[in-house]
């Protein structure tokens, strides 16, 4: 069964916002594990979380794990985006139609506040504290 991995953003109406959800996209697909790894955003961006989840069944997707980058448990995260799931799957019942939690729940997360942090005084001449 192909496994597909979309990175859900929130999109924007600023040019190049989306590069950062590119490059998570690109350093997933390095990392291998999974045969389609696609991008999709809610707003002002395409392509479309809906155009990606059909993208992914027409390459024969059998199970599609949707990652929301989001830091906030808004309505995007506990309403639309479980909605928008809910269409997909009663029109792809034979496609495993999963989303996780979203990014900023992880445990992670402060280790990735610390090491931003880290690099900032780094750039302004300052030792940084020394982090795990």
């Amino acid at each position: 069964m192909k496994s597909a991995v979309i990175i859900l953003g929130h999109g924007s109406r600023s040019a190049g916002a989306d590069k950062a959800i590119q490059r998570i996209v690109v350093e997933v697909k390095k990392r291998g594990g999974h045969e389609i790894v696609e991008q999709a955003f809610l707003q002002h961006t395409l392509p479309a979380l809906m155009e990606t989840i059909e993208a992914c069944a027409r390459q024969d997707a059998g199970r599609i794990v949707i990652v929301p980058f989001f830091m906030q448990p808004g309505a995007h995260v506990t309403r639309d985006i479980p909605a928008l799931i809910g269409q997909a799957k009663k029109k792809h019942p034979g496609i495993e139609i999963l989303m996780t939690d979203f990014a900023g729940s992880h445990p992670l997360m402060a280790e990735i506040v610390m090491d931003l942090v880290g690099k900032s005084i780094s750039e302004c001449g300052v030792r940084p504290p020394r982090f795990r």
